[in-house]
């Protein structure tokens, strides 16, 4: 675990994780947060300004549907999320509708809340 803190106008260490994704048009890909749920993260999204990225937290993603149609659900799937906390086993699921060869996940490890 990296030791910090936001004093220098709101600055953080490198993260003590990166994860590179790289995903295929309409195919969700999934990926394990490591460690138990004692562990927690502050978990940092990127991606091109122009990809369609949904993000399924402990769920499967999955894309929105086209048409004019609004549905909602309480599944926690997001579209474009930026920086979430994230534990120890969650499992992230990334989809889009189309190529996203460089997306990316960092993952700073936080101090333990249990």
């Amino acid at each position: 675990m990296t030791m910090f803190n936001t004093n220098f106008n709101g600055t953080l260490p490198f993260s003590d994780l990166t994860v590179q994704i790289a995903l295929a048009a309409s195919t969700a890909l999934s990926y394990t947060v490591p460690g138990d749920d004692a562990v927690l993260y502050r978990a940092e999204f990127t991606w091109p300004l122009n990809a369609n990225v949904y993000v399924g937290y402990n769920t499967t993603a999955t894309i929105a549907p086209a048409g004019a149609v609004t549905t909602s659900s309480n599944s926690s799937i997001e579209l474009r999320p930026g920086v979430r906390y994230v534990r120890g086993g969650d499992v992230l699921s990334f989809i889009s509708d189309a190529l996203v060869s460089s997306a990316g996940l960092s993952l700073l490890q936080l101090p333990s809340q249990k």
